[in-house]
């Protein structure tokens, strides 16, 4: 028998519809996606670091270049994964793209 992991929040969203709240799923997992990019970003600009390529989903890219451009990096877009629909994604410093 084989156990597969169980994907879990630290911190559930329970002010979501799923769980009885207010507020949309997607958007509030869209906010809370792009809202922690924002603080990794801003934390990486400040030293010059370059932040780990990652997967993200393909309908945020629009938000997500517009945040790498707010802390100084250009957003490169990769290949989608067939199997879960994300596109992998890695930034540059926006000064390492012109050299």
């Amino acid at each position: 028998m084989t156990h597969e992991p169980d994907a879990q929040l630290v911190m559930p969203f329970v002010i979501v519809q799923s769980n009885g709240g207010p507020y949309d799923d997607a958007a509030f997992v869209a906010g809370a996606t792009c809202g922690q990019l924002i603080a990794e970003l801003a934390a990486l600009a400040e030293h010059g670091a370059t932040p780990q390529p990652r997967y993200v989903r393909p309908e945020y890219l629009p938000q997500i270049d517009l945040i790498a451009m707010r802390y100084g990096y250009v957003l490169r877009p990769g290949e989608v994964d067939d199997a879960s629909g994300y596109q992998w994604v890695d930034f540059t410093l926006d000064e390492e793209e012109g050299a």
